[in-house]
């Protein structure tokens, strides 16, 4: 793992900028705070992000969950995760107007660097979007933090910009943990399927309830492949959602699986109109 950096001076701000951190859109951008500059009593991941093209990093287990969820939003185009709002004297004004304290570099006293934990560029029917969220746990929301959370709020609001908090529950972690399960294969290289073999599959599959190991050992058939890549191939189908599955329930861990819909846009793409 690379180095952490120094963030505690205004200089060590300044040089942040300079090496462009916290700037930037989709595979260009720099998160201003990466897994290895702070320190983090939560579980931290590294995910390769398969809209942007870069590497996230996610500081906390609900992050990562959060992020799994925007990931798969239709509506969602771009992620910047750990997001910095600048400039400080703005953060500080919003501070004293709300009449908290602002964020300080614990061994100095310096005002710190505020961060947003994710700000999503969005697209939906032809318009063009933001959505700035901050990621707590649904028990980790004290007074101080919720005094953060309101300058947080407050700045966001002065731009025009739909602010929000996510807290996650057990049923966004069921279906997160469904996201990355169907999504993992085709982050690490795994090469995706020729449109012929989607064709074949889309064409014979129909919406129900199925035994996973049953629809595997059908699309296995149906392609003519390993065990295995059966299981691989219906991945691909959920991941690039050319069909739509429920994902309220751990499929992994149930051993089934329900297609709601089977998408007809994908369909017709797949044969080639």
């Amino acid at each position: 793992m690379a180095t952490g950096r120094r963030l505690k001076t205004l200089d060590d701000f300044n040089r942040s900028l300079k090496n462009k951190y916290g700037v930037g859109v989709g595979t260009e951008y720099k998160p201003w705070l990466r897994i290895q500059d702070v320190a983090s009593r939560g579980i931290r991941s590294q995910i390769w992000g398969r809209k942007t093209n870069r590497v996230h990093h996610l500081l906390s287990s609900i992050e990562s969950q959060f992020f799994y969820l925007a990931e798969f939003s239709d509506s969602v185009t771009d992620i910047r995760e750990q997001f910095p709002l600048l400039p400080i004297t703005l953060s500080n004004k919003i501070a004293v107007t709300l009449g908290v304290e602002h964020p300080k570099v614990p061994v100095n006293g310096e005002l710190n660097i505020m961060t947003t934990d994710f700000l999503l560029t969005c697209q939906k029917d032809g318009r063009k979007f933001y959505h700035a969220v901050s990621v707590k746990p649904e028990n980790g929301i004290d007074q101080r933090t919720a005094e953060k959370l309101d300058i947080e709020r407050v700045w966001w609001e002065l731009l025009g910009v739909k602010y929000s908090c996510f807290m996650g529950n057990e049923l966004t972690k069921i279906q997160s943990d469904n996201i990355r399960w169907a999504t993992a294969p085709f982050r690490s290289g795994m090469t995706v399927y020729d449109s012929s073999i989607v064709q074949r599959v889309l064409t014979a599959v129909e919406p129900g309830k199925y035994l996973l190991s049953d629809l595997c050992k059908d699309l296995t058939l149906m392609c003519d492949r390993e065990r295995e890549d059966g299981l691989n191939l219906l991945r691909y189908l959920i991941a690039d959602k050319f069909i739509n599955v429920n994902l309220d329930y751990s499929i992994e861990a149930c051993g089934g699986v329900e297609i709601q819909s089977v998408s007809s846009d994908k369909r017709l793409v797949s044969n080639g109109y």
